[in-house]
């Protein structure tokens, strides 16, 4: 893992990041008079002409960025352990980065989910693909745990598999018309809670490198 990236501001801005995906939408609504929270797709903050669109597809493009970089450091990480592991993480990873964060910045969708829209289309099938792709990085990093005799993060993370799964198939229940006007129908909110669960092995990876860092610092001075 090289040393000028697998450091404590990395972790820290990822940490910062991981914040920003739930609490840049909270900012941002209030500007937003179309946007629905709970009951729409985050993703309509940034379409076209939206009056807030510009900010969110920057921050879209900031988070496909920084989680690129992640994944180079999870697929470095674990490669001495699992090279299969490592592969999948970073997948995992790489695939969310890419079709939810960057190509989701490129191409915006509309207020509506209006298909023969071209650049609407593009960004929900990479969108959707990107959000399948990291639904499996509490697997590959629960399994990764399980190699290194770290049960508790094992744990953690199948835990976070399981809720990803339940909140994901709200998810995508929630667009279907049998279960409009019903308490399924609330997109936004699964779709928060599902990322919320997918992103907990980034956090806890993070937490547990910038609370062993200064241990490890004073270990060696004592040393």
């Amino acid at each position: 893992m090289a040393a000028w990236i697998d450091t404590r501001w990395f972790w820290t801005l990822l940490i910062l990041t991981l914040c920003g995906e739930f609490l840049l939408p909270c900012l941002l609504a209030p500007r937003d008079p179309a946007y629905q929270p709970g009951t729409m797709a985050v993703s309509v903050l940034g379409r076209r002409g939206g009056p807030v669109a510009r900010v969110y597809r920057l921050w879209l493009a900031w988070l496909g960025i920084w989680l690129l970089a992640t994944a180079a450091v999870y697929a470095a990480g674990a490669a001495p352990v699992s090279r299969w592991l490592a592969a999948g993480s970073a997948v995992s990873l790489g695939g969310f980065a890419l079709g939810a964060g960057i190509l989701a910045a490129l191409f915006p969708t509309g207020l509506t989910k209006d298909l023969s829209d071209r650049s609407a289309l593009i960004h929900g099938v990479a969108s959707a693909l990107g959000f399948f792709a990291l639904l499996f990085l509490p697997l590959w990093r629960a399994m990764l745990a399980l190699e290194t005799d770290s049960p508790v993060m094992a744990g953690a993370c199948f835990a976070a598999l399981g809720l990803a799964l339940v909140f994901f198939t709200l998810f995508v229940l929630s667009d279907k018309d049998r279960f409009q006007g019903t308490a399924v129908a609330r997109e936004g909110l699964w779709e928060q809670l599902c990322l919320a669960a997918m992103y907990v092995p980034l956090l806890l990876d993070a937490i547990v490198h910038l609370v062993s860092a200064p241990c490890a610092a004073i270990l060696r001075v004592r040393a």
